[in-house]
């Protein structure tokens, strides 16, 4: 009879047991949809030991909706990642997190743009993962912020190359560039429409000038060797007028002794001892002075007396400085440009018909620049009844005046007279 009972007593223990355990896994099944971010009641401690693997899989850590911050309810797509620090508990893996629509927590999850997340899942970037070893999500989270392919400083300095490569066409081969644009500055900033120098505001900045011209000392004989001849000639021309420049702003304002004065004005450039000879400057690491390119260059090495209507002599009757540095691609015709424009003017060329008289420039004197037209203008034609030097220099005129002064120079019975040099220093801010 005990027997019995025992038996029947192990039988409903175990029966209880059973019941138990069915119980905790109906309670568990009624919620399958359940948000995988909501944590779950506690079950009760009895049933949780039998059954602790399923309520475990089911349940995330407590750190997890704190560490998420936003929910998927919201209507607009999360753009800001949520970083998590080190101290907190790791967040579930994605694969929990998207466990409605991934059937493979292992499976790699491409990486998709912010734009693309919506509604019924949580996009990639409101989880952050806490295992370095996950390169998608890093990848993801970073690409707004990575630098593009081609490096932004890239651009402007291609830009400088492209505009210096420009200057370089239009003005010389590249090795100068620097030396033409600064140039090119001064002579826009310093130089009136009329010709006239503001020589008081450009003495400020004489160190400029100075550095300026320690391009040409820089410059390989090698790169100059490669140059056309119209690029050589302008590079002395250019160098010449700015050597100029830098005489005069070293003896600004010009002072002179009082025994001078009685024959030169005051602000004479012969007032400046040696103005030609005594100033000396480097070019290719070679000594020159003004009077040395002038006859090196001008009168031998091109033998283009355009040349000398092109240089500046600093002085009220010599030709007005361009505002613009010459250029070897432009040179021919900047220099015609310059002749007509210095014929042009009162100081150069004008015919008195009523007297019979033609006015020349003193530069056009056979002693002087007459000599150095010969070579490329001289004639045997016409003008017969001057020297070789002054029908040389007319054949040159004919080139550049109207038809009707060609026609008088040729036909007609005239004087010719040579007008006197204006020493006075070509300077728009004083006028004695």
């Amino acid at each position: 009879m005990n027997r019995f009972l025992a038996a029947i007593s192990l039988s409903l223990g175990l029966l209880l047991g059973l019941a138990g355990c069915v119980g905790v896994e109906s309670e568990s099944s009624k919620f399958p949809g359940a948000d995988i971010t909501k944590p779950t009641q506690a079950a009760d401690p009895e049933p949780e030991e039998i059954c602790a693997e399923p309520v475990e899989d089911n349940v995330p850590e407590p750190a997890a909706p704190d560490n998420t911050g936003v929910r998927v309810e919201s209507s607009e797509p999360i753009t800001e990642p949520v970083t998590i620090s080190d101290a907190e508990t790791a967040p579930p893996t994605r694969s929990e997190a998207e466990n409605e629509t991934v059937s493979e927590p292992n499976a790699p999850v491409p990486a998709e743009p912010v734009a693309s997340a919506t509604v019924e899942a949580a996009p990639s970037k409101a989880i952050v993962p806490a295992d370095p070893n996950v390169p998608e999500a890093d990848e993801t989270e970073f690409q707004p912020v990575e630098p593009p392919a081609s490096p932004a400083p890239q651009e402007p300095t291609t830009h400088e190359v492209v505009a210096d490569s420009e200057h370089a066409d239009d003005e010389e081969p590249g090795a100068l560039a620097l030396f033409y644009q600064g140039y090119g500055e001064i002579l826009q900033d310093y130089v009136l429409a009329d010709g006239r120098v503001d020589y008081g505001s450009l003495r400020r900045k004489r160190l400029r000038v100075k550095h300026l011209l320690n391009e040409p000392d820089a410059l390989d004989p090698n790169v100059y060797q490669g140059w056309t001849e119209e690029e050589k000639l302008a590079f002395w021309i250019n160098t010449y007028n700015l050597k100029m420049l830098d005489v005069i702003l070293r003896n600004y304002p010009i002072e002179s002794s009082w025994w001078l004065r009685l024959t030169w004005p005051p602000s004479d450039i012969r007032h400046i001892d040696g103005i030609w000879s005594n100033y000396r400057f480097i070019v290719m690491d070679e000594e020159f002075t003004l009077a040395a390119v002038e006859r090196r260059f001008f009168g031998k090495a091109f033998g283009d007396p355009r040349a000398y209507l092109a240089i500046t002599y600093a002085a009220r009757s010599g030709p007005t400085l361009r505002r613009a540095p010459y250029q070897g691609a432009q040179l021919d015709e900047q220099l015609d440009e310059q002749v007509k424009a210095f014929l042009a003017s009162d100081q150069g060329f004008r015919i008195d018909r009523d007297k019979a008289v033609v006015y020349l420039s003193a530069l056009f004197k056979p002693g002087w620049r007459g000599k150095d037209f010969v070579a490329r203008y001289g004639t045997q034609k016409k003008f017969k009844s001057h020297p070789p030097e002054t029908r040389a220099v007319l054949n040159f005129l004919t080139r550049y005046i109207s038809q009707d002064d060609v026609y008088f120079l040729e036909v007609e019975n005239y004087t010719l007279a040579y007008m006197n040099f204006d020493w006075r220093l070509n300077d728009s801010g004083r006028g004695y």
